[in-house]
């Protein structure tokens, strides 16, 4: 073997492989660092691409369950104010039946219609108070709220919420009194009638509530598949990431050992000459 002190050829190999061995290194511990696998797009351009358009989509199906929470939120509340109206119902209905009886007197039946008509105004309270972040729910203004729970703006997307009205004048009794027995007997048919308003109107609440449950636990579902699919495309695997770093450092050991002895070579000849 012939041995050269002009070239440094083993030198200049083992400085080459160290400086790749040092550039290798310190990537893979910004990947370990960031827990990611793709850095930028030249560690892998498709997966980054993917993996941004995944990331964007789990993005917005995190605000679509959101917003069906707090649709879901909304509607209990004015099932809340429904609730309230038909308990109320009930105790007029019962004022009803009691006034209609003929051995009450005119003054016991005006006595039971002061509650009636107090029973009547506070449906109205109600009905006008009855509101989720400013948004009247049962005082007739908003028909319906579409939530969107989706991420793209089609009919798929969205899920429509009907609010019903239970204001006095949306359940017919306004001008209804049991003053008389007359009175009664008509209010009686039209308390029953606000009665059967109510539970039809808090069933189709009931309805739109399961619907948006349903709708929450689907967008769970397809965030944790998104994201899952996102991770493997993006994250690191950190098991085999430390297995990697420690062979990478394996190597650099070794290269420094390598440019070291190379250049203690190169000072061996040099001693020939002394």
């Amino acid at each position: 073997m012939v041995m050269s002190i002009g070239s440094g050829y083993a030198a200049s190999v083992s400085n080459r492989y160290l400086e790749k061995s040092d550039k290798n290194l310190g990537l893979a511990m910004a990947k370990l660092s960031a827990g990611r696998r793709v850095m930028s797009a030249r560690d892998d351009a498709a997966a980054l691409a993917i993996g941004s358009r995944l990331q964007v989509e789990v993005s917005a199906q995190q605000q679509a369950y959101r917003n069906a929470g707090q649709a879901g939120s909304m509607l209990r509340v004015a099932d809340g104010g429904m609730s309230g109206v038909g308990d109320i119902l009930q105790r007029m209905k019962t004022l009803t039946v009691q006034a209609g009886s003929g051995h009450l007197s005119a003054d016991d039946r005006r006595a039971l219609d002061t509650e009636y008509q107090g029973l009547a105004s506070e449906v109205d309270r109600i009905a006008a108070d009855t509101d989720f972040g400013g948004t009247k729910l049962l005082d007739g203004s908003t028909a319906s709220v579409d939530v969107r729970v989706g991420s793209g703006t089609g009919a798929s997307d969205e899920i429509s919420a009907p609010l019903g009205e239970v204001s006095k004048s949306a359940l017919a009794l306004t001008g209804t009194g049991i003053a008389s027995q007359a009175d009664a007997d008509a209010a009686n048919a039209a308390v029953s009638d606000a009665i059967d308003r109510v539970q039809n109107l808090r069933a189709e609440n009931g309805a739109s509530q399961n619907r948006l449950d349903y709708a929450s636990a689907a967008i769970a579902t397809s965030i944790e598949n998104a994201e899952a699919a996102r991770s493997r495309l993006i994250d690191l695997d950190v098991a085999r990431a430390a297995r990697d770093l420690s062979l990478l450092k394996t190597q650099q050991e070794s290269g420094i050992y390598a440019s070291k002895q190379a250049n203690q070579t190169s000072r061996s000849l040099l001693n020939l000459f002394a």
